[in-house]
């Protein structure tokens, strides 16, 4: 246990762990276990049997991989935020940074929302925080969503947002005129992956061609005159 300023002693936090991975179970209880106050009473890889841990150890937080689901296939983060009339607070581990599934678990009743690539950094402070009543959102989510709320307050369309910074720099330079020839050139890359690029950027914008996708970043301000030809400028 821990002392309080005054020397009193902390009790434990009580955790469960839900994890399909068996290896993650165990650094992630490592990691709980190495002074930090936090104690893991029970560990599950499937959903019947964390429900059984969470109803017999009463635990003050549940850890929980979304992926975890019921037989019919109910997210199980949504069924314990459900049952958590014993003060039971839950922490949602996601392999992405699913927008959507943070809406979920968050009205769900779910305190916290941790993004699986930051799990073993950010999972202490985050059962602190939902344990004591107030939510924990990865750091990368939270990027994630001011720049959502950047590019629509900025008025950029939401499927541009979607680029990576590679793939806007491909766009850049087709609105110049380049070739693919000449934009593989200018980036140090093969004409195969600028292929690959504009293919996705094609996608991701739902445009039929390359002048199309250069049209919508024109209209939303993506793209402007000067922009578009910096780079004979400055390449």
């Amino acid at each position: 246990m821990e002392s309080t300023p005054s020397g009193e002693a902390m009790p434990a936090l009580r955790v469960v762990v839900g994890e399909p991975d068996r290896v993650v179970r165990a650094r992630l209880r490592s990691v709980l276990h190495m002074g930090n106050g936090i104690y893991v009473v029970g560990e599950a890889g499937a959903a019947d049997r964390l429900g059984d841990l969470v109803i017999r150890h009463r635990p003050r937080v549940a850890v929980v991989n979304a992926a975890l689901r019921q037989a019919d296939g109910v997210e199980f983060t949504r069924v314990v935020a459900a049952q958590s009339r014993n003060r039971m607070r839950v922490v949602v581990v996601s392999e992405a940074l699913d927008e959507e599934l943070l809406g979920r678990a968050l009205l769900g009743g779910a305190g916290g929302f941790v993004h699986r690539a930051s799990l073993f950094e950010e999972i202490v402070p985050a059962i602190r925080l939902v344990a004591a009543g107030h939510t924990f959102i990865s750091c990368s989510m939270i990027t994630r969503l001011r720049d959502r709320i950047a590019a629509v307050t900025t008025g950029v369309d939401h499927r541009l947002a979607e680029l990576t910074r590679r793939e806007a720099e491909v766009l850049d330079l087709v609105a110049a005129g380049l070739s693919n020839a000449g934009i593989a050139d200018k980036l140090g890359i093969g004409t195969g992956t600028v292929r690959s690029h504009l293919a996705r950027i094609l996608t991701k914008l739902s445009a039929v061609n390359r002048a199309h996708a250069v049209g919508i970043a024109y209209e939303s301000g993506f793209i402007t005159v000067g922009s578009a030809h910096r780079w004979h400028e400055h390449g």
